[in-house]
């Protein structure tokens, strides 16, 4: 008898060429890179709204000779109508932010659902600053109250960058911890919790124990 074996392929005889697939949106929703990316920019458009101004008033139509030289006056954050609730939110937004990304695993949960909940509530207040700052009914406490009826109505005013920024600050946060709550892992419940459990105690020990026994040879010859 020949001591030649015969070889037996199964398959194809040429493997297919590998292709490389594109990820769909939902495949970019939960990259995290996304969430890092929405943190970032959110943090930049914070800071951009901190600098920025969150009024501007146009003078140039007031016809008065003190504001001849001063064709335009800014308020930013610190003085304009809102900016002490954003100030307070941004900070309990800016820490609830950080829990959620690198705090404790069991706190982040908690923490997403406070800065959703942060964000959200800061939308709604610099939504009304914004209509407030876009008409002139605060002017006479920029300017201290010395301010009558007919020269107002010659004023006009509007937000500012820091204002827009604020707002994309805040949608850009809110929007990171959406991103960050797809792409975590739903916690095990029900019947796959008890088959872990079990697992977890099978190997808590450490213990593995191996039977060695004696098999036929796989092949022989004649």
């Amino acid at each position: 008898m020949s001591e030649e074996l015969d070889v037996l392929e199964f398959g194809p005889a040429t493997a297919a060429p590998a292709t490389r697939r594109r990820p769909g949106w939902r495949a970019m929703t939960t990259d995290t890179r996304l969430t890092t990316g929405l943190a970032v920019l959110g943090g930049a458009a914070a800071v951009a709204s901190l600098v920025g101004e969150w009024q501007i008033i146009d003078t140039t139509r007031s016809g008065d000779e003190y504001f001849a030289s001063i064709p335009h006056v800014t308020n930013s954050v610190w003085a304009a109508t809102g900016g002490t609730p954003y100030l307070g939110g941004l900070m309990l937004l800016g820490a609830a932010t950080a829990v959620a990304l690198f705090g404790p695993v069991a706190a982040r949960a908690t923490a997403r659902v406070a800065a959703l909940g942060t964000s959200a509530v800061l939308v709604m207040v610099l939504a009304a600053a914004a209509s407030v700052l876009s008409s002139t009914s605060e002017l006479p406490r920029t300017f201290g109250g010395f301010m009558n009826s007919e020269l107002l109505s010659r004023f006009s005013s509007s937000p500012g960058r820091g204002m827009w920024a604020a707002l994309a600050a805040v949608a850009l946060l809110g929007l990171a911890m959406l991103s960050a709550h797809r792409h975590e892992p739903a916690p095990a419940v029900g019947r796959h919790a008890a088959v872990e459990d079990a697992e977890r105690d099978d190997h808590g020990s450490g213990d593995i124990e191996l039977t060695v026994t004696t098999a036929a040879p796989f092949l022989r010859q004649y």
